[in-house]
């Protein structure tokens, strides 16, 4: 080397440093308190941010918020992903184990330091409708471990065919149209039912101690789940959609949601009222109104009779007659459908000159823009 150089060599060690770009995972793994691993570590509630169970701790005894981003703590949980995560980190990556690992001491300290009692992870949840002391503010606490000796493993449900039931006045649920005019709230099962009659077989009904029950999709009140035994006493009312197989409860008992007009019956008595053929051609509504042109023309009423728009091309398909039991929204789907092919199969004979004059679109009922007037006409 000329004498002027100066040459500087570079150990293996040095040259590996050099080229280390920062580990993601690793980065993510950090507890931000103790810039370490993360480890026993527990999630806030409802902002998610983790930390280790000791550094946590000390934290909060200082305060009440989160570290990380200053939300208010309502809950400390276990994340046991995390937890597996940083071992599966270690295993993978053995050189870790002796920069990041902490030794036997340092985890004994932790675990010392870590004042998270269990009480503290286990959440408490609110049983309604309890018929203990009259009392429907009972709280029941649940532990993070499933055990099969414990029975309470969800709030007990009462509906108004459970024995002992009393009709007492708890708040309405939103949107159920259960207030009274002057305020209140009505008992359970005294609302307006939207059914004309009941079954016998479920007037006389009586739930089985602690027996299963589904909620009503419509109003979200419980009713005993006979789903099972319709298959085999066909005088047991429907309780779900055929299609969607969402629970309702309009024919089993009358749905009491002040706007339902019938959130499940047979396909021919759906009430879909007058405003069922806005749009109902794919949200086309210059070819809608063609197609309410074309039903006055012929006399046809557009109600839930249009049953008659050729009704063997839906059951070709769709499986659907009209005594299928659907709820509203897969009945309007279903009779959307039906429109679809009746307008299809109109001759064009039938048909206005304004409406054969036009173009045909390239995209058919595929069309992204046919709910354009401009591109509809």
């Amino acid at each position: 080397a000329a004498p002027n150089e100066c040459i500087i060599k570079i150990g293996p060690e040095d040259a590996k440093t050099s080229n280390v770009k920062p580990d993601k995972m690793e980065e993510t793994l950090t507890c931000i308190i103790c810039q370490e691993l993360l480890h026993d570590c527990v999630s806030l509630q409802p902002c998610m941010h983790t930390f280790c169970a000791a550094c946590y701790s000390g934290w909060m005894e200082r305060s009440s918020l989160c570290p990380t981003c200053r939300c208010p703590v309502e809950r400390i949980c276990k994340n046991h992903i995390l937890n597996n995560l940083v071992e599966a980190y270690l295993i993978q990556h053995p050189g870790k184990l002796y920069n990041k690992c902490r030794n036997e001491d340092d985890v004994r300290s932790m675990d010392a330091r870590n004042k998270i009692t269990q009480d503290m992870l286990q959440p408490k949840v609110r049983r309604s409708f309890s018929d203990e002391e009259g009392s429907s503010e009972d709280l029941l606490e649940l532990s993070d471990v499933d055990s099969e000796s414990s029975d309470i493993s969800q709030p007990y449900i009462v509906c108004r065919q459970c024995p002992g039931y009393r009709r007492h006045s708890v708040p309405a649920l939103p949107g159920t149209g259960q207030e009274t005019e002057a305020g209140g709230t009505q008992a359970l099962g005294d609302a307006p039912s939207t059914s004309a009659n009941f079954p016998a077989a479920v007037q006389e009904y009586v739930c089985p101690a602690q027996g299963s029950h589904v909620i009503c999709t419509c109003c979200f009140q419980p009713m005993p789940d006979r789903r099972a035994e319709r298959e085999q006493n066909p005088h047991v009312a429907p309780q779900q959609c055929t299609v969607c197989l969402q629970p309702f409860c309009h024919l089993y008992w009358g749905c009491t949601r002040m706007a339902c007009f019938g959130c499940l019956a047979p396909f021919c008595e759906i009430n879909l009222g007058d405003k069922c053929l806005d749009g109902v051609l794919n949200n086309n509504h210059y070819e809608s109104d063609i197609l309410k042109v074309c039903l006055k023309i012929i006399c046809l009423m557009h109600n839930h009779k249009c049953i008659k728009f050729k009704m063997y091309s839906l059951m070709k398909y769709y499986r659907i007659t009209g005594n299928t039991v659907l709820c509203y929204c897969c009945g309007l789907r279903s009779f959307r459908e039906l429109a679809y092919q009746y307008r299809q199969n109109i001759p064009v004979a039938e048909l206005p000159v304004t409406v054969t004059s036009r173009p045909d679109c390239y995209w058919g009922r595929n069309c992204r823009t046919q709910v354009k007037a401009h591109h509809a006409m």
